[in-house]
């Protein structure tokens, strides 16, 4: 499942799905932190546009790439991804 269709944002029953499989395969090699930081931002963060929740998502999923380098080559593959998608569309980077 991707988030992004046809340069689109997923509907909201969609993306948390997304964001859930990323955070089970890091819960999964043992990133516990990192996986409840984006389950939290994905159904626990209030925010007022979806903009501030794809920016902080974007922040969270750029500071996961520089400080765990340790990640296995999927999971930095998929956070790259992800990135990339998000800033392709939302365009305020």
């Amino acid at each position: 499942m991707w988030p992004f269709k046809k340069m689109q944002l997923a509907g909201p029953r969609e993306f948390p799905e997304v964001v859930d499989l990323l955070s089970d395969k890091l819960r999964a090699t043992g990133f516990t932190a990192e996986a409840e930081r984006l389950h939290y931002l994905v159904h626990e963060f209030v925010c007022t546009t979806s903009n501030e929740l794809y920016g902080e998502f974007s922040a969270e999923l750029r500071k996961i790439e520089r400080e765990r380098s340790d990640l296995p080559a999927e999971i930095v593959s998929e956070v790259r991804r992800l990135i990339k998608s998000i800033d392709s569309i939302c365009r305020w980077r």
